[in-house]
């Protein structure tokens, strides 16, 4: 799979990244609160503080340890310049800055309100058939068109 970025999940083995408090500025953004944890990084909701924007973004950081291994960078760096490339996927999250500060690498991503498939079965019940078809129509499509680009993802939920 030569020049494929490849994500996976977290083991237990891995080391946590130390969770930004709310109000922390970290590379011209405020942390609002977390959104989700791994041993690769964090996602927090944020706000874009440039005067003109101050919009909410999803802010994935990569995790401090990682951070200081060139191969993780490398592979971190890839990833947010491949999801530039996908950003005209209507199922794909578009890719609105990326950088780093004081050493940790971030990528900003547009924030999309709402829950995950999985919250919505357990309060809604199962799709129906019709429906799932759909959903997975879409989740294929999307995955389809990262991996074309180069872009494998082994830590769909």
């Amino acid at each position: 799979m030569s020049g494929s970025v490849v994500t996976q999940a977290p083991t237990a083995e891995d080391d946590r990244v130390s969770v930004m408090e709310p109000g922390t500025e970290f590379g011209g953004y405020r942390i609002e609160r977390l959104l989700g944890a791994g041993g690769f990084c964090n996602v927090y909701l944020a706000e874009d503080l440039r005067p003109a924007l101050r919009r909410k973004v999803a802010l994935k950081v990569l995790n401090p340890t990682l951070s200081a291994d060139e191969k993780n960078r490398e592979r971190f760096q890839r990833e947010s310049l491949l999801a530039v490339e996908l950003d005209e996927h209507p199922n794909i999250v578009g890719v609105l800055d990326a950088g780093e500060h004081e050493g940790q690498l971030f990528i900003a991503q547009r924030y999309i309100e709402g829950h995950d498939l999985g919250k919505q079965i357990e309060t809604e019940g199962p799709l129906s058939p019709e429906r799932a078809v759909d959903v997975l129509t879409e989740i294929a499509d999307a995955l389809d068109t990262a991996h074309r680009a180069g872009l494998v993802h082994r830590d769909v939920k």
